[in-house]
């Protein structure tokens, strides 16, 4: 996948912890700054390109989505406390974790859980540069997202579309 398709994926793992979060009375800045901090580390993975160090080795692991994870938590733990760690560690670690599911569907195999495991990982369902793949899990990560986020919105277009049709 591509950055927009990661990001649309991630938009869709984060979604129902926004509405676990709601229940539990979260404050929803937290809530959005996570999300949004977990879309926008989506493609860290493919920092090995830029890097110029073999593409989908050591940064495509659920070891380098922890450390990146610690990573971010301590960087957020200083501008919200112990709550700014989770939310730093969310997006760090969900950032890498949806990456990694997001390029297991593709065709080139990889092995995301070195060095516990040398299990290779790679569906075979499209190409990475699937541009059509990568559009349409954007556009329905960003419809998640907002109907998780304000479902509201949901009824004011049913509401616009009845005003229209009816």
């Amino acid at each position: 996948m591509y950055k927009e398709g990661h990001a649309g994926l991630s938009f869709i793992l984060f979604s129902p912890f926004i509405l676990l979060f709601k229940s539990l009375n979260v404050d929803m800045t937290y809530i959005l700054i996570t999300c949004i901090l977990m879309v926008g580390l989506s493609s860290l993975p493919d920092l090995d390109i830029k890097w110029e160090i073999r593409h989908r080795g050591k940064t495509h692991t659920f070891l380098a989505g922890i450390l990146f994870g610690i990573a971010f938590g301590i960087v957020i733990w200083y501008a919200y406390g112990i709550v700014g760690f989770l939310m730093g560690f969310l997006s760090g670690f969900g950032g890498v974790a949806s990456h990694l599911l997001g390029d297991a569907f593709n065709y080139r195999k990889f092995k995301p859980f070195l060095p516990f495991s040398g299990m290779e990982v790679g569906f075979g369902i499209f190409e990475s540069s699937n541009k059509a793949v990568n559009s349409t899990m954007f556009a329905l990560g960003a419809v998640v997202f907002i109907v998780s986020y304000q479902p509201s919105v949901v009824l004011q277009i049913i509401s616009i579309i009845r005003g229209v049709f009816l």
